[in-house]
């Protein structure tokens, strides 16, 4: 199945609460040597710090965020991105997830593996248009 994007379900990996349900994995455009893990729908349990700053690498605003079931950091949201990661090629996440601070499982639905599509129909599984 290669060439295809799974979703997945993300979990704090120091207590295992969901962090969202709908991820995919991700490389950072100004560094693409950098894994993490992207998504646009965490749940109730993922909180931004209210501290901003600008990335080392580009102009973005962001926030480090936090599981609020134990307060551990779990990556980070692009509050305001800039000029040139609007122009680069990306696929609209804001939430960022470490690696290192995440746990993942690919999500199935029946015996189907759930893929991301580019559809313009947004659905549940879809992913959002790359700008």
């Amino acid at each position: 199945m290669k060439g295809f994007k799974f979703v997945y379900s993300i979990s704090c990996r120091n207590c295992c609460s969901i962090l969202s349900r709908k991820a995919m994995k991700s490389v950072l455009l100004t560094n693409t040597s950098i894994r993490l893990f992207s998504s646009n729908n965490p749940t109730p349990n993922v909180r931004a710090l209210h501290s901003t700053y600008v990335t080392r690498s580009c102009e973005c605003m962001i926030s480090n965020i936090k599981c609020t079931a134990c307060n551990s950091l779990v990556g980070y949201t692009i509050v305001s991105p800039c000029e040139l990661c609007l122009r680069d090629k990306n696929n609209g996440h804001h939430w960022m997830f470490d690696l290192t601070a995440i746990s993942s499982c690919i999500r199935i639905q029946g015996l189907n593996v759930l893929r991301w599509i580019s559809d313009a129909r947004i659905d549940e599984e879809s992913e959002l248009r790359i700008r």
